[in-house]
């Protein structure tokens, strides 16, 4: 899953996912918070269920408030014929979305987020992008 792709966000909370990332995503798809960003992160069924199955192996105490955080308002969603889909409002409200909205694939089958579009262009802006990558490259041993 590859690229930012726009869409738009209409008064009712339905936006479009491309049909690229629609189609690697799969029929079932889940929408969350990300954590550490305000934006939502999309998960295939497959990614969402291995999520919950890392969540599941932790100890209860400790993954109960990342659950709590994750799961509380996340969706199951469905695409319609014309590839929309419902964002709910609590998402909504959390990652700030207004009509502009960027799907932006995360280079992992079945993952991508949802930025505001003038977040994720000051996102963009207040990196210094080659300094950014390469202290975390070398973070990483790359």
């Amino acid at each position: 899953m590859f690229g930012a792709h726009k869409s738009t966000l209409d008064a009712k909370g339905r936006m479009n996912i491309p049909i690229k990332l629609r189609e690697e995503l799969g029929e079932t798809f889940y929408l969350a918070k990300n954590i550490g960003t305000r934006c939502i992160r999309v998960y295939s069924e497959a990614e969402w269920n291995a999520l919950m199955v890392s969540l599941d192996n932790l100890p209860a105490v400790k993954s109960q408030t990342i659950r709590r955080y994750l799961v509380g308002c996340a969706d199951e969603l469905t695409a319609d014929k014309q590839g929309r889909v419902s964002v709910n409002n609590d998402l909504i409200a959390y990652a700030g979305l207004t009509t502009d909205v960027m799907v932006v694939g995360m280079g992992k089958p079945g993952m991508a987020e949802i930025w505001d579009k003038a977040a994720w262009t000051e996102f963009n802006e207040s990196l210094d992008t080659e300094e950014e990558v390469r202290r975390v490259a070398e973070e990483l041993g790359l």
